[in-house]
């Protein structure tokens, strides 16, 4: 859907999101390390539940939605890193309740439109149908800003995007084999005394 360089001049949009627009880089990438930690505990089975704010039918909508975005090419995909598990437990821990039935009131337009175009939920649509209606919502979206329409950061849709984002990046997957950053662990103190 969109090239890895988008998703990465994307990612420094997150900013847009209502609720982290106070945050630093670090404080950005802390809350997705411990959202990961998180999503990672309740998928080894130390809390083995279904997700926390999305119903089953919802998370499968996300996991198809979020590899649409940032698919697996030569690097892990969304899936590979987990973000759908990401954006539940985001869901559940970090948004108010006002914002989780606005995203969960998006998906169940997200399954209305592709019903309207295949006859099917938008999980048992073929990735090229799928990514040929998030294609219709970002297209609308981006009108939406380039109008200037109020609430447009605030979409469903721009939340799907800036979480999917926000979770590839975080992850694992994101840091190490598509930034290619390397993980050291401990910390580095130019300072030390010794």
């Amino acid at each position: 859907m969109t090239s890895r360089r988008d998703a990465v001049r994307a990612l420094a949009g997150i900013a847009a999101l209502p609720f982290v627009r106070a945050l630093g880089a670090q404080e950005l990438v802390e809350i997705g390390r411990r959202a990961h930690a998180l999503a990672e505990l309740r998928e080894s089975g130390a809390s083995n539940g279904p997700p926390r704010a999305l119903s089953a039918a919802e998370y499968d909508i996300v996991t198809q939605a979020a590899e649409r975005i940032i698919p697996r090419t030569t690097t892990p995909g969304a899936t590979d890193a987990r973000v759908a598990s990401f954006i539940d437990v985001m869901l559940a821990d970090w948004y108010d309740a006002s914002d989780r039935e606005r995203f969960k009131a998006g998906l169940t337009e997200l399954d209305a439109r592709a019903r309207k175009l295949t006859g099917r939920v938008f999980s048992r649509t073929t990735g090229r149908r799928q990514t040929e209606i998030l294609e219709a919502l970002d297209r609308d979206l981006q009108i939406r800003r380039r109008a200037r329409e109020a609430g447009a950061d605030d979409h469903w849709f721009a939340m799907l995007k800036h979480l999917s984002i926000w979770g590839y990046y975080t992850s694992r997957p994101g840091i190490v084999e598509e930034l290619r950053v390397q993980l050291v662990p401990g910390r580095y103190d130019g300072n030390a005394r010794y």
